[in-house]
């Protein structure tokens, strides 16, 4: 099951599986998408609602996003992009790199430990969760 949200001319997809970041990487790239970034409040209210209605959501529930630190400990970029992360809603004392293993961003519902919706850097490897891909714009090149 894909779940879809559109916000202008983006759609968002979660799809029925879970994976790492890099095979999340792989698999929204393979239906001609990335893993969503999330530049703006308003952005990050509208896939708060949308994963909600998803049938992912739970009391204690997380997905990928495309943003990680891999290039450079501490500096967090959107892979789909290569522009930094200029807006977050880490949740306190995050990003945190625990064991030097934490680069790549996911996005957190846990109302048992009073987290909603908010952002933990997170093993890129050894981790599987959901995650949303989002629909890559038609862009047009200008002549030269």
């Amino acid at each position: 099951l894909l779940c879809q949200l559109v916000i202008g001319v983006k759609r968002y997809f979660v799809p029925n599986l879970k994976a790492n970041w890099y095979k999340a990487l792989e698999f929204c790239n393979s239906q001609d998408m990335v893993l969503a970034t999330v530049e703006s409040t308003e952005k990050h209210q509208s896939l708060m609602k949308f994963l909600e209605s998803t049938d992912k959501f739970s009391n204690a529930t997380r997905f990928w996003l495309g943003g990680s630190d891999l290039a450079e400990e501490g500096t967090f970029v959107w892979a789909p992009t290569g522009r930094l992360v200029t807006f977050a809603a880490w949740t306190e004392g995050e990003p945190n790199n625990v064991n030097g293993t934490e680069h790549c961003i996911e996005i957190i519902h846990n109302t048992y430990a009073n987290i909603r919706w908010q952002w933990n850097d997170h093993d890129c490897r050894e981790f599987a969760t959901y995650f949303i891909c989002e629909s890559v714009p038609d862009r047009c090149i200008e002549p030269f």
